[in-house]
């Protein structure tokens, strides 16, 4: 009986024996993995793994920290080629097809099973495009590219990688993908700024003959020519943008114009039938602005106008349309959060009058209003809707004018 139970034991205690030899093996090989990640991830993981298995993974570490890389030099021109890389908004972007073609010819015509279109950031090589390889990007210090940017007008040769001081010790010849020739052309912009490169790839010792050399030069003009022309498709769209803010907006105030009020506005109000909401919709005008472009200067008039238009745009929510008609009339468009015109119009003067308090100014705003309410059973149009509170606003004038008299 005892023999039994010491066989069970002994088998139970192989067994255990069996897995942890088997998790130590998977542990180095997802550890081996992570040499070809990038730096700071490797430092992150490969403490955590030691945790379950110190021997094997220390064994790793130490032999990565003997493997000792010569790093590049810094260009002499860096801060002006890291602005230039800056420029074309192309890091950490999605693979494109211009890009792939590209590299897909390198490799075929220099008949390598690796080619790469990459970018030397302040830190990094990141690769835009690639054939053969998986990562996206590398540590600078280990790029073979950081070297070859430091000679914009020429092809980096390495025949040997083992047999070039620069090179032998490096990570990636080391270990995988163990590069034995690289061959890489500097990516050159406009300006003589080397922000990257075109680069074929092998694991074995090889040269390149003239016409493949000539094919690459051409190819990374293409490279270059790509990313230019992408750069001038995204300075367009930004001009556009632009553009068609500012022809949406008021040029005093910044607050929208005529044009982009009705824009806007007619969107919200097919929302609000739809979604049969309650709308506003408030003209205003300044009192006495004639009088104080006349005795104080139509600067002082300007900042009025300008000083209306901040107290309206802080009396509204974001999500309203506070715009600027022309001259001293303002018009907003507000959804149902008030409860009537009244509130409204309380709401409004209660601002008006702490600005008022509250400013050294040589006048003081005053606004007549008019407030129409939109509702999904009326189904007024805009124009409608402004016609009307336009009526209701010198309705208000005219009482303000009364009551002083």
């Amino acid at each position: 009986m005892n023999n039994t139970a010491d066989r069970r034991h002994e088998e139970h205690n192989n067994a255990i024996e069996y897995l942890c030899t088997r998790f130590n093996r998977i542990l180095i090989s997802v550890a081996e993995m992570f040499l070809s990640c990038r730096f700071d991830l490797r430092e992150t993981i490969l403490p955590l793994l030691q945790n379950f298995q110190p021997s094997g993974l220390c064994c790793l570490k130490l032999r990565r920290s003997s493997v000792k890389t010569r790093p590049a030099l810094l260009p002499e021109n860096e801060a002006e080629r890291l602005k230039a890389l800056e420029d074309y908004n192309i890091l950490d972007t999605l693979p494109e097809q211009g890009f792939d073609d590209l590299t897909a010819l390198a490799a075929y015509i220099c008949k390598t099973p690796i080619a790469l279109i990459s970018l030397i950031d302040s830190d990094r090589q990141w690769i835009k495009s690639k054939v053969g390889l998986k990562v996206r990007e590398i540590p600078r210090d280990w790029a073979f590219c950081s070297h070859t940017i430091l000679q914009p007008q020429k092809i980096l040769v390495v025949s040997n990688t083992i047999k070039d001081d620069r090179f032998a010790n490096n990570p990636l010849v080391k270990n995988n993908p163990k590069i034995r020739f690289y061959a890489g052309i500097p990516l050159v912009t406009s300006n003589g700024f080397a922000i990257g490169t075109l680069c074929v790839i092998d694991m074995i010792p090889r040269q390149l003959n003239d016409r493949q050399l000539d094919a690459l030069h051409r190819l990374s003009r293409q490279a270059i020519a790509q990313m230019e022309l992408i750069q001038e498709i995204h300075n367009r769209k930004q001009a556009e943008i632009e553009g068609r803010q500012l022809s949406l907006t008021d040029e005093l105030t910044g607050l929208h114009n005529r044009r982009g009020f009705f824009l806007l506005a007619e969107q919200q109000l097919k929302i609000a039938h739809r979604m049969k909401l309650l709308c506003w919709v408030i003209f205003i005008d300044l009192d006495g602005l004639k009088q104080i472009n006349d005795t104080l200067g139509h600067d002082v008039g300007d900042a009025l106008i300008i000083d209306a238009g901040r107290l309206l745009k802080q009396s509204f929510r974001k999500s309203d349309i506070v715009a600027r008609l022309g001259g001293d009339e303002f018009i907003v468009f507000i959804s149902s959060y008030f409860k009537d015109a009244e509130n409204i119009q309380t709401h409004l003067q209660t601002n008006i009058a702490n600005f008022n308090q509250q400013q050294n100014r040589s006048y003081e705003i005053s606004m007549s209003m008019g407030i129409q309410r939109y509702s999904p059973e009326t189904n007024m149009s805009l124009e409608q809707l402004i016609a009307k509170s336009d009526e209701l606003m010198y309705a208000h004038k005219r009482l303000k004018r009364q009551s002083v008299l």
